[in-house]
């Protein structure tokens, strides 16, 4: 077993109460608990719809709308622009990763609910900015696994910082402090898989003249750091993206796709090789898909590909409902059971992960869309929303009716977005 010297992630931290708690403003509504809380309790119907916060383009400012009334309630300043923003894996807070400047911070979307009983209280606070970021080389990846997050920090290769990871949920961003940390011996561009008490990632030869790594790792959580319980002699050259399911752990390869099985805790890799009809020089760069299903969607620069996790195949993804359709962004409903493809004719493409994405609705939302343009696909967590953001207008999808509006119109170019709010609960979580 490897011993790792001490933590060198350095946490802006100080000391605040948890929002809203002795807040005058704060107001409060009690639910009651369902009876199986364990087991798939859906509350929603009573949860709010929640808030979008919207970072302007290049401009160090994040706009939370209330989506309630879809009127703009609050502008939060942060340090530098956000190169990305997410959501915390229970949507309390928002994620504002600046990469270049090497700084995580996080905004507090002000809705949150807490058990009491045989309730739960909701609270709905204003929205703010913590006192809470974290500071590390080049924060690149966030990887949101049931109720907690990886954020991976790449180093930098120029002034020889080592890359590190650190685990967080929505408990330890309220009472500022990470739950685990690591650091490893080089800098490299990789990724992190949380599964239970272990995380699944990334290595990489100090030696080799690439960012990105080639090997697998997995370590063990032990209270705030890691032990390191395996390495996996399945190669995996120019590693760069990963995916879970309820079954399997994958990653992406210059040459294919290492998949990982679990069994208590023994862990066992297999290499899934590209076909010999993907192009030369393609490779499969981004792995996304659902839970519920072992057969994943694998993105690149070539062609869209399904990734049979047990079948070991990999096959093209003919997701074109008609010739001449390319698609210009995409995104996953809340619950991750449809992924969604916004196409050059202004219409959303559904598919449906229990039938092997097969396409399932196209949906018009705009009339015309530039051939170039990259619209946001933002999910509701608490209904059956998408909201597609795209120049100055957010347009909201209800995926039951499949009706379109246009909610809010923006004042100003959009850089990243993030829905904020109490999620529901999936009978199928895990």
């Amino acid at each position: 077993m490897k011993t790792f010297t001490p933590s060198r992630l350095f946490l802006a931290i100080a000391f605040v109460a948890l929002a809203g708690c002795n807040n005058s403003d704060t107001k409060i509504t009690e639910l009651p608990v369902a009876e199986d809380p364990g087991h798939g309790h859906d509350h929603h119907a009573e949860l709010p719809v929640g808030r979008l916060a919207i970072s302007e383009a290049d401009q160090p400012v994040v706009h939370i709308f209330d989506l309630e009334s879809n009127q703009l309630i609050e502008t939060v300043t942060l340090t530098n622009p956000a190169s990305a923003l997410y959501a915390s894996p229970d949507n309390r807070f928002a994620v504002a990763v600046q990469r270049n400047e090497d700084t995580v911070e996080f905004i507090d979307g002000g809705l949150w609910q807490e058990l009491h009983g045989d309730h739960y209280d909701q609270h709905k606070d204003e929205p703010s900015l913590t006192s809470f970021s974290l500071t590390d080389a080049k924060p690149t990846h966030y990887v949101p696994r049931g109720d907690k997050a990886a954020v991976f920090f790449d180093g930098n290769k120029d002034t020889d910082t080592v890359a590190g990871l650190a685990v967080l949920d929505d408990e330890s961003i309220a009472t500022n402090k990470v739950i685990a940390e690591h650091h490893f011996d080089t800098y490299m561009h990789g990724t992190a898989e949380i599964r239970g008490d272990y995380v699944l990632t990334t290595l990489r030869d100090p030696s080799s003249e690439s960012t990105l790594p080639e090997q697998i790792t997995l370590l063990e959580m032990h209270g705030d750091h890691f032990h390191q319980e395996q390495v996996f002699d399945v190669m995996c050259p120019a590693l760069h993206g990963s995916y879970q399911t309820e079954d399997y752990i994958a990653f992406a390869c210059g040459d294919g796709i290492v998949s990982i099985k679990q069994d208590g805790n023994l862990f066992s890799a297999q290499k899934l090789t590209n076909p010999t009809t993907m192009p030369e020089g393609v490779r499969i760069g981004s792995l996304k898909g659902s839970e519920e299903s072992n057969v994943l969607i694998g993105l690149s620069r070539g062609g869209v590909f399904l990734v049979d996790l047990e079948e070991n195949q990999i096959t093209p993804f003919e997701w074109q409902p008609e010739p001449d359709i390319n698609y210009l962004s995409y995104g996953f409903d809340g619950h991750h059971e449809h992924m969604a493809m916004l196409d050059n004719t202004g219409k959303l493409n559904l598919y449906a992960a229990e039938d092997n994405w097969q396409l399932s609705a196209r949906i018009d939302v705009f009339d015309s869309i530039e051939a170039d343009a990259k619209p946001l696909i933002i999910a509701s967590k608490a209904h059956e929303h998408l909201y597609v953001i795209h120049e100055h207008h957010v347009m909201t999808v209800n995926l039951e009716t499949q009706e379109v509006t246009e909610s809010i119109h923006l004042d100003f170019d959009a850089g990243k977005a993030a829905w904020l709010g109490i999620k529901g609960e999936h009978e199928h979580d895990h």
